[in-house]
């Protein structure tokens, strides 16, 4: 079995956070392989960005790219303004975008991380997994090999479904159907032999904070770390 951890919504605000829970997952865990995701578009500095650098460098560390500035348009499609009160708030950056507004920004996001002696991301997930006004054929034209979903991932614009468990809920009717959709997930991992888990800076504080701990005990039993990428 193959997992693969990610921690969202890296920015220069919460390095110092995203630095103590790579800590407790390698120290309480035994997990070292770990995909962060990086908003390029924040306001970062010179020590900010070495510290990325810093972390890319060590091995089992991946830097993906995470959107441009994690934050959605105020004006919303119908459909985006649903989706934002029952799921994504105001981080579904991709919704309410032109196909090109959304090429574009992903092309930007791209050339960050080179532009800043980084290296060059593989992998893009749009924030809130919303990829928005995109087809499987408008991939192929993107720079980066891999596009994950909320349900699954694109590798060299071929589909793989892999089974998503997520702990961001700040309501309770959120965190019923968080709970039962990990439940799920993580029973039908024995079918596909794939998990992810996606873990954001704020969620230990969150209503799901008991399940992290239970769900990373689970998996440092059953899955292997060893490839860092999904395959």
């Amino acid at each position: 079995m193959n997992c693969n951890i990610s921690i969202h919504d890296v920015g220069p605000n919460n390095l110092d956070k995203i630095i103590s829970i790579i800590n407790l997952l390698f120290d309480k865990y035994n997990i070292d392989k770990i995909t962060l995701l990086v908003i390029p578009g924040l306001d970062w500095n010179n020590k900010q960005i070495n510290i990325l650098k810093t972390l890319q460098e060590k091995e089992g560390i991946e830097l993906a790219a995470h959107g441009w500035h994690h934050k959605s348009n105020p004006t919303k499609t119908i459909y985006h303004y649903i989706h934002s009160k029952l799921i994504s708030e105001n981080s579904a950056e991709h919704l309410s975008k032109s196909k090109l507004s959304i090429i574009e920004l992903l092309n930007n996001s791209h050339s960050w991380f080179i532009n800043q002696g980084l290296n060059s991301p593989t992998l893009y997930v749009p924030p809130a997994w919303a990829l928005g006004n995109m087809g499987e054929k408008d991939l192929s034209a993107l720079p980066f090999n891999e596009i994950e979903i909320i349900s699954g991932v694109f590798i060299n614009n071929k589909f793989i479904f892999i089974p998503l468990i997520g702990f961001k809920t700040k309501t309770y009717f959120k965190f019923i159907i968080v709970k039962v959709l990990n439940f799920i997930n993580y029973l039908s991992y024995s079918f596909f032999g794939l998990m992810r888990i996606a873990i954001h800076p704020d969620d230990f504080n969150l209503l799901l904070k008991c399940d992290i701990d239970k769900y990373l005990r689970k998996i440092t039993a059953n899955f292997s770390f060893n490839e860092l990428k999904i395959k």
